[in-house]
């Protein structure tokens, strides 16, 4: 049985208090008898750490609650305005950044068009800009800005923050975690874009309460950020989720990534141009466009969104068959197709997934749409402000 290290009181602290912090981020409001009831923690423990947290500014009272035959409570909760994050979808083409309070609601937000030919240190400095510009604009509260999340479209070193290799922008070994950091003087963190996207779902989408789960950003491309037990799985190299270059047709046509017949060349916005195109369809150069069409009447627009949800679902019950999620959810560009993409997807899971595991897997559209990744970057950011230290050894 592995045993608790002894000798740390310092980190054994930092566990309690962090465990006091997660109470008032999931329960509030909340009494410090409740917190002690829930924790295990006796009371003078949690008074005194409520203490410190209110110091910081972490911690609002509410006053007395309803009483149950004693004395009543007082209510505490978690000063949401304590201090901002931000966080930066690093799009191709497009940066939108956002800043958030701590429960990731968004507070500001801007999306501004770039050019990829600038370079990254041009692109950087404006991301840098654009998250003064914000701080500019808001009470920062007394943490002031926590830290900064960067999502981007491409393969990533999550712990260095380095961007390893971006096709699309085009990119390849770029510090943006030092880059950024050095300029804006916070942490930086930096994903792949569908990670960033599968983190904004849980804390602020459509997975809130879920543990695992599997959010596909389908765009230019095909990416995938999987969850497992609250936590994303990044693989032993770090570049998990790269599920669009899985091979569903081996005679298909060649790939940008050297293969053949990968996910997403059936299952992108790419993809469901191209199709509209092949039906002599003239609905438009977007997914939303394409849509609007549909509901229009376009027989050409509806059959292309009918058969890239049909892909997608195809690639859906491969992921619920292996990873068994409570949800898959379906983000970024194509997510605009709505209902037109979403219910073939579903039809073609129900065909092809197995019944056991698909029995407990539901399939939804992003609710947080075209901001998923600039959120899910910004609550990276509050997930290690809220993660407990490890004590075990």
């Amino acid at each position: 049985m592995t045993q608790v290290r002894t000798g740390d009181q310092g980190l054994v602290k930092e566990l309690n208090k962090g465990i006091v912090l997660n109470l008032l981020l999931r329960q509030s409001p909340i009494s410090r008898a409740a917190m002690a009831k829930m924790s295990g923690l006796n009371k003078a423990t949690v008074s005194a750490l409520v203490d410190e947290l209110a110091a910081e500014g972490m911690v609002v009272e509410l006053g007395p609650g309803e009483s149950s035959g004693g004395r009543r409570p007082n209510l505490l909760m978690l000063n949401e305005q304590a201090g901002v994050v931000a966080g930066v979808d690093l799009g191709v083409g497009y940066l939108l950044v956002v800043l958030m309070d701590m429960r990731a609601a968004v507070r500001w937000e801007r999306r501004v068009t770039w050019d990829c030919a600038v370079g990254p240190e041009v692109c950087l400095e404006q991301v840098a800009a654009l998250v003064e510009e914000g701080m500019a604009a808001l009470p920062l509260g007394p943490r002031g800005l926590l830290g900064v999340g960067v999502g981007v479209p491409g393969l990533v070193d999550h712990r260095q923050g380095r961007l390893l290799f971006a096709p699309n922008l085009p990119w390849r070994d770029v510090d943006i975690a030092p880059l950024l950091s050095r300029r804006l003087g916070v942490p930086v963190l930096v994903d792949n874009e569908a990670n960033a996207g599968a983190v904004g779902e849980l804390w602020a989408g459509c997975a809130r309460g879920v543990s695992n789960l599997v959010f596909l950003s389908v765009g230019v491309g095909l990416g995938a950020g999987i969850v497992l037990g609250r936590e994303v799985y990044r693989g032993a190299g770090g570049v998990a989720g790269e599920l669009g270059h899985s091979t569903i047709d081996v005679a298909g046509p060649v790939c940008r990534c050297g293969n053949r017949g990968c996910w997403e060349l059936y299952a992108s916005e790419a993809a469901l141009l191209a199709e509209v195109a092949r039906r002599g369809g003239g609905a438009g150069a977007s997914v939303g466009a394409v849509a609007d069409a549909a509901r229009a009447g376009d027989a050409a627009a509806a059959g292309a969104l009918a058969a890239v949800g049909e892909y997608l679902g195809v690639g859906i019950a491969n992921i619920i068959n292996t990873f068994n999620p409570a949800l898959v959810v379906i983000g970024s560009s194509i997510a605009e197709g709505g209902e037109f993409i979403l219910n073939p997807a579903r039809r073609a899971v129900a065909e092809r997934a197995l019944a056991h595991p698909r029995a407990g897997a539901q399939v939804a559209l992003s609710a947080l749409g075209a901001e998923a990744c600039a959120i899910g970057a910004g609550a990276l950011v509050l997930q290690e402000q809220f993660r407990l230290p490890t004590l075990f050894g």
